[in-house]
């Protein structure tokens, strides 16, 4: 059975404790590793404490935050029987957005069936994943880029230096450079076993009047979601 994150606690229904509450909150969702919905969930949180302050009908009111399955919820309870309203005050107004606010951020919210406490939930953002793999480009001698590839694994980013290198010697009108090119390299051997360390790994093939570049760094990469008009897609961004 999973067993939520939760913090429970009861204090006087004074306005201070509304900054209060929402450092403590604050607090509890950087340790249990949910930074990211700091922003929203203190914002919430604001609102529904102070609606508390000025409408409980208690001394006290009761406050509890957890989380569970990819979902913050916010529990105050100040003894009012009834729904807030979401009011829509004028702009000269200077009260009375509260709720908007909550209803606006909160995924979802709501009250109890007998209106003392009121809730409100919002998702947990799913977590950036990245994925290994290895930058690579063909320079010119001068730093001019002449291609560039992202590789998943050092056999690929090898396979396309290979066939990159061929490329480019003929397009220099000198396809037999390829093959001793190739054979300076040794191989590739030098290259693969610094890839697969994680590691940058810089090549310079000259021949005469021609020289070239090849330089491979280890990079993670960043989904990136592109719409284009045959649909979604993913693309990838390096960093790192």
């Amino acid at each position: 059975m999973d067993y939520p994150d939760r913090f429970v606690m009861s204090c006087t229904r004074s306005p201070e404790r509304v900054a209060q509450i929402r450092r403590i909150s604050a607090a509890h969702l950087r340790l249990w590793g949910l930074g990211d919905c700091i922003e929203t969930a203190t914002l919430v949180i604001s609102e529904l404490v102070t609606n508390a302050v000025r409408y409980g009908e208690r001394d006290e009111i009761s406050f509890s935050l957890s989380h569970l399955k990819g979902e913050v919820r916010m529990d105050v309870g100040d003894g009012t029987s009834g729904r807030p309203r979401v009011k829509r005050p004028a702009s000269d107004e200077e009260t009375g957005r509260g709720m908007l606010i909550v209803d606006a951020l909160a995924d979802d919210w709501g009250t109890t069936d007998d209106g003392s406490r009121t809730w409100a939930t919002i998702a947990v953002p799913a977590p950036m994943r990245t994925t290994p793999g290895f930058w690579c480009e063909w320079r010119r001698a001068d730093g001019e880029r002449l291609s560039a590839c992202a590789s998943p694994r050092p056999a690929s980013a090898i396979n396309w230096a290979c066939t990159q290198m061929r490329v480019i010697a003929s397009t220099i009108g000198e396809p037999l450079l390829a093959d001793l090119w190739d054979w300076l390299a040794e191989g590739w051997r030098d290259a693969a076993a610094a890839l697969e360390r994680g590691e940058d790994f810089t090549l310079r093939l000259v021949a005469g009047p021609h020289a070239f570049v090849w330089h491979a760094r280890f990079v993670r990469f960043l989904p990136m979601a592109l719409t284009d008009p045959e649909g979604s897609e993913c693309a990838w961004s390096a960093t790192g």
